[in-house]
């Protein structure tokens, strides 16, 4: 496969996400692939629930139609981080609340389902689905804090992080090609299980925070997507022959100045790191570079990823995090009866 057969697939698979992360999540949503993006739908609606749970929140609404008849929509949104760092909370709405929707119905289907544009409450308050953006002056010495993958003012959610962009046109092999054929978004989804996307996915994602926290003798790294959490020893061992493979790979890394460096191996087999298809093999090896820029404002992330099995080529690239010590790190908690939601029909 070429590699505009592999921006292809992302772009059928998952335009409705941000990947990113690597995307980030490429990532696609399951549910938004069947989404009509280029259609609109407004209107004035009654909230019957709203269900404040992960992967996705969703919210029932009740309305008229053209006949007069009561009609209920099911609505998806994002996620319970995503919307809190979007100006939400769990209780942005009641039921019996009048609000106003714009929405992206479901296409070719008889069901009343629609991914969530805007709303507008009695109040006048308008809710999205876009980070709000960091109000924080101050600067850091170092890397430790609260961090987010940059993503431009405005920009909406399913917009790729340029890391990603990049990653997508790097050629894969012919088992890469094969696991991307055979990919099944109900049975493979990340998000459907409840399992996690990869390494990769989540440090690239704009619309989830980043934690670094340093010790001695480690370094501990914490993403709020599916509450990652990783320890990368800094006490100069190596990596444990024949060690446990996991999901996040087993992370070693040291200081060259002001700069961390973090190599990562032992991952375990993944049907779908990056939310697009493409699997991952236990042959996976990642470097990143953390270096905090000279503003005390801002890192940069250098990554190397090899993946023989499945990348017929390496990839590297760099991305910005910006420092955000004024945002809360939310816990994701991913609920496997709202997972389940990425499934129906």
């Amino acid at each position: 496969m070429n590699a505009l057969t592999l921006r292809a697939n992302a772009s059928a698979a998952g335009a409705m996400l941000v990947f990113l992360a690597v995307g980030s999540s490429g990532l696609a949503h399951h549910s938004y692939i069947r989404i009509d993006r280029n259609v609109v739908v407004a209107f004035e609606a009654t909230v019957v629930d709203f269900d404040w749970r992960n992967p996705h929140v969703y919210f029932r609404v009740a309305t008229g139609n053209e006949n007069g008849e009561r009609a209920e929509w099911e609505i998806e949104s994002g996620s319970t981080p995503i919307l809190a760092h979007s100006g939400w909370s769990a209780d942005s709405l009641r039921p019996g609340d009048v609000i106003q929707l714009r929405m992206h119905p479901e296409q070719n289907s008889d069901r009343r389902y629609a991914l969530l544009e805007s709303l507008t409450t009695a109040d006048g308050t308008v809710l999205r689905q876009g980070i709000l953006p960091s109000s924080a002056t101050e600067t850091t010495s170092d890397i430790s804090g609260t961090w987010k993958s940059r993503l431009e003012p405005d920009a909406p959610i399913e917009v790729l992080s340029g890391l990603f962009a990049e990653f997508m046109t790097v050629p894969v092999t012919e088992a890469g090609q094969a696991s991307i054929d055979t990919y099944d978004h109900d049975r493979d989804n990340p998000n459907a299980v409840c399992y996690g996307y990869g390494l990769v996915a989540g440090l690239t994602s704009p619309h989830y925070l980043n934690q670094i926290e340093i010790f001695d003798d480690r370094v501990i790294i914490r993403d709020e997507w599916f509450d990652a959490e990783r320890i990368v020893y800094t006490d100069g061992r190596e990596h444990p022959v024949d060690g446990e493979r996991t999901r996040l790979g087993h992370s070693i890394g040291h200081w060259e100045g002001e700069t961390l460096v973090v190599d990562t191996r032992l991952f375990a087999e993944h049907r779908s790191p990056y939310g697009i298809g493409i699997a991952s093999g236990t042959q996976k090896h990642v470097v990143e570079r953390y270096t905090l820029n000279d503003d005390g404002r801002s890192l940069t992330l250098d990554v190397f990823l090899e993946d023989p099995e499945f990348l017929a080529e390496s990839f590297s690239g760099t991305l910005n995090w910006d420092y955000t010590p004024d945002f809360e790190f939310y816990r994701y908690d991913c609920d496997p009866e709202v997972a389940t939601r990425f499934s129906l029909p």
